[in-house]
């Protein structure tokens, strides 16, 4: 049986954004309130994406500041970003582009496979500081796609995985004339989410 297609995903925003809620959600489809500051988590799992298999390898990092080195390997060695800010936190979006600027830097390339989520977007409109317009405008000069998320909700995080590896297909096939296709039986375990509500660029 040929190789599966593996793509190898970081997940990376401040602390506190909900990165982790996400990552778990999309893998197990669950969610908790509890906010445990990650160090690092490592997951792996066999997915469908647009009918075809792979591997995604996840790495969750930290986004407290005295693990910035840790997270910085990471940056350097993974294939695709998910950069995570949280829609009542303005200066996390200011991170998350300070992120796109340090990954393009240590790949010394802009062609990088980036999807950005602007991440509870389950919260009441008074509760939403960041101003959306900034966000989006954000993302459509650097051509990256967006998404509004809800761990809590589960609103766009199975797509938002989903584009990422999109994003890692199409990179590939610009550098290598075409994407690796699937071999290992995926589990198409991921279940259908809801989108009401919330963005998607």
């Amino acid at each position: 049986m040929a190789a599966s297609e593996v793509h190898d995903l970081v997940v990376v925003g401040s602390g506190g954004v909900g990165k982790s809620c996400l990552t778990v959600r999309f893998l197990k489809d669950e969610f908790s309130n509890d906010y445990d500051p990650t160090i690092e988590e490592n997951y792996r799992k066999n997915i469908d994406v647009d009918k075809q298999p792979c591997i995604v390898n996840i790495i969750d990092t930290a986004g407290q500041h005295e693990y910035t080195s840790l997270r910085d390997q990471h940056l350097a060695s993974g294939k695709g970003f998910l950069l995570v800010f949280a829609l009542d936190d303005p200066i996390s979006l200011d991170e998350v582009k300070v992120l796109r600027e340090k990954i393009i830097k240590l790949k010394d390339t802009k062609r990088v496979p980036l999807v950005v989520c602007g991440n509870k977007c389950d919260l009441p409109p008074d509760q939403v500081t960041v101003d959306r317009a900034v966000a989006t405008e954000f993302c459509s000069q650097n051509k990256i796609p967006y998404l509004e998320t809800s761990a809590k909700d589960s609103i766009n995080v199975t797509e938002s995985f989903h584009n990422l590896v999109r994003e890692c297909r199409k990179f590939a096939a610009k550098t290598t004339g075409g994407g690796a296709s699937g071999g290992t039986k995926a589990k198409g375990d991921v279940k259908k989410e809801k989108k009401k509500g919330c963005t998607m660029l």
